[in-house]
């Protein structure tokens, strides 16, 4: 939710999140036996994961260290660039990751409620 910085609302999180998870499930699936075949797509896809979040932490260091160490107000009450827009950033990640729990939390409410009122077709 930075404005200006590509990936970082709630469709960058959640492809972040899922590319981070994609090794973990494809090792679960060979675990179990299913097909495998998919290693070079997981490597790609979790190589871009990190290099996305990598990406980030670098723009906010070099925001950080080139931008003015703080405001006139925040200057005379002794508090640093970082201690006074940290709480900001904390706060735009923990709205995007509440909000994407909400998204996600409602497609998976909204599935088991069609599943109930679903007919039920017998199976000869």
């Amino acid at each position: 939710m930075t404005p200006g910085l590509p990936g970082t609302g709630i469709g960058g999180l959640f492809y972040v999140l899922s590319a981070l998870l994609m090794p973990i499930c494809e090792l679960w699936r060979r675990w179990r036996g299913e097909a495998g075949g998919r290693g070079a797509l997981v490597a790609r896809q979790f190589a871009i994961a990190v290099g996305a979040v990598a990406a980030m932490s670098l723009a906010f260091w070099l925001l950080d260290s080139l931008l003015p160490a703080n405001p006139a107000g925040a200057r005379a009450a002794g508090a640093t660039f970082l201690s006074w827009t940290l709480p900001i950033r904390v706060s735009a990640l923990l709205v995007t990751s509440a909000v994407l729990a909400a998204v996600l939390g409602a497609v998976h409410l909204l599935r088991l409620w069609l599943r109930i009122r679903a007919p039920r077709t017998a199976v000869r």
